[in-house]
C-alpha cells in the first residue's frame, strides 16, 4: 500500500488539478503493486547521509519526480517535484528532512 505524506499532498496541491490527478494515477499504477520499473532509481546523497527512491514520470505530459522510501513494509511518498526543481540544493535539503521524519 502506498501512503502519501501530508507534505507530499501539499506538493500535489501546488499543481493544476489535471496534472495532480495524472501524477496520482501514475503513483498508483507504478508503485501500488510493488516497484519493478526502469523509471525507479535509488538516489544516494552521501553529503546528507540519505538514500531514497525516485520515480521518474516523463510520459503523458508529465516531467515530475516522486521521492519515496519504505518503512515497516510500507511505501511512503514524501515529495512530489517538477523536474525543474527536483535537483536543487534547497529541494534536496527539504526532501532529506522529510525522509528523516518518516
Amino acid at each position: 500500500m502506498v501512503k502519501i505524506l501530508e507534505e507530499a499532498e501539499n506538493d500535489l496541491n501546488r499543481f493544476e488539478n489535471g496534472v495532480a490527478n495524472k501524477i496520482l494515477d501514475e503513483i498508483e499504477g507504478q508503485l501500488e503493486d510493488g516497484v519493478d520499473s526502469e523509471a525507479v532509481k535509488v538516489i544516494q546523497r552521501p553529503t546528507y547521509d540519505a538514500v531514497f527512491h525516485r520515480l521518474k514520470l516523463a510520459e503523458n505530459g508529465l516531467d515530475h519526480r516522486i521521492y519515496f522510501d519504505y518503512k515497516d513494509s510500507e511505501l511512503y511518498v514524501f515529495a512530489v517535484r517538477h523536474r525543474d526543481k527536483a535537483y536543487t540544493e534547497e529541494d534536496l535539503k527539504e526532501s532529506v528532512k522529510r525522509l528523516q521524519n518518516i
